[in-house]
């Protein structure tokens, strides 16, 4: 991106802007139940409207291909209005002849949402006729949907073909909180990686030994290491189905000098006859099931965390939905929020389940930062190139 090519407010007054936003949001009974992907776009939204830009948002809801009224984006009309402090205008055929007309007869008060983009399986196909009747909408795009910029749809990668194009303010900030956290080279840096599949972390983990001091390793994730290092209380894994993957990450670490922390006892359900009860355990159980880290793991991993001076985390550490298994997560989480509100560390917390537990947990406002993405805040952990970005590489720059 080039950014000598600094877009003003004032270049945009009048002007049609599409903006894309992420605003597939957990929907229960028609109501929505987090706002945080509409509050993630509110600074763009601001920047349009000073501007006295004309405001397109487009977003899809949901996993479909066709209509679905369970799926409409009228279900989060309302929550946008409240959030953004103006009328929304759904427009659901937006592909009609008369679409422009609709969204020029509209005020320059009033703010315009598309239907459900996932209404046309032209989106994920990434149809590029489809992107060109988007563009055909408006005289700008700017892309405010980090979360989903890891996948090459029409609205992500084919609308910026088409229009002059700049990224959104969050979306921006997103990639410079994981650049930077990249190119602190003398502060102590620990990553804290959770989850229950290896496989989906693979390419991340490769890459996080070559660039941190730490990396631990919680959740199914640290079960398939251990597995594969001898530990029989983890006997569920198979270590020959990742052997290959486990034993080359361990040789980077070694190679890079980034120490592994493991968990070293695990809070489990034992098959006791007929019923079961809740244990700490650190040795082999036939009847254990394991949820969980152990307490001791918990101080382990809290005491190389108060060694650091910036910890990324992503993936929680257990079953953190129920007790007792919410013990480990919990634990971290409010030992980190102290550390950051002391000012004694910086905090990245990736996306998805991890967000949502600082949020039940209620130390999301503490954390330095929470991303609202997902897979895309992976991949770019990875050192992916996301279609979202390469499709801006000549890119304007809001300022």
């Amino acid at each position: 991106m080039r950014d000598s090519r600094a877009l003003k407010k004032s270049d945009l007054e009048g002007k049609k802007v599409l903006l894309r936003v992420d605003f597939n949001i957990p929907v229960e009974d028609g109501v929505v139940q987090d706002r945080a992907r509409i509050k993630n776009a509110a600074r763009t939204v601001q920047f349009l409207r000073e501007a006295r830009a004309k405001i397109i948002l487009m977003s899809h809801l949901g996993k479909t291909s066709s209509f679905n009224p369970d799926q409409s984006l009228g279900i989060v009309k309302n929550d946008v209005s409240e959030e953004y402090n103006a009328k929304v205008v759904l427009v659901g055929d937006y592909l009609s002849e008369n679409a422009s007309d609709v969204i020029s007869r509209t005020s320059s008060d009033e703010i315009i949402l598309l239907e459900n983009l996932r209404f046309h399986m032209e989106e994920e196909a990434c149809n590029m006729e489809f992107a060109r009747k988007l563009a055909d909408l408006a005289d700008f795009y700017v892309n405010e949907a980090f979360s989903v910029s890891h996948r090459k749809h029409a609205s992500i990668f084919g609308v910026p073909q088409f229009l002059p194009h700049s990224l959104g303010l969050s979306f921006k900030n997103e990639m410079q909180v994981v650049d930077n956290f990249f190119r602190g080279a003398n502060a102590p840096k620990m990553c804290l990686i959770g989850g229950s599949k290896l496989s989906t972390k693979v390419k991340l983990l490769r890459n996080l030994v070559k660039k941190v001091r730490k990396l631990a390793l919680g959740g199914g994730i640290a079960g398939a290491f251990l597995s594969f290092l001898g530990n029989k209380t983890l006997k569920i894994f198979d270590p020959k189905e990742y052997e290959k993957d486990v034993a080359e990450i361990i040789e980077n670490a070694r190679q890079y000098e980034c120490e592994l922390i493991m968990p070293i006892d695990f809070s489990a359900l034992i098959n006791d006859r007929d019923s079961f009860k809740h244990a700490i355990i650190s040795s082999e159980n036939d009847g254990a099931s394991i949820f969980d880290i152990g307490p001791a793991s918990v101080d382990l991993f809290k005491k190389n965390i108060r060694e650091s001076k910036i910890l990324l985390w992503n993936g929680p550490v257990g079953l953190f939905e129920r007790a007792p298994f919410n013990f480990g997560t919990m634990s971290i989480a409010k030992e980190v929020a102290q550390l950051t509100r002391e000012k004694q560390l910086i905090s990245i917390i990736g996306g998805g389940d991890t967000g949502f537990a600082m949020n039940k947990f209620g130390v999301a406002q503490d954390m330095s930062h929470i991303s609202t993405a997902g897979g895309a805040f992976l991949s770019y952990l990875e050192g992916s190139e996301l279609p979202g970005i390469e499709a801006m590489k000549d890119a304007y720059v809001l300022e």
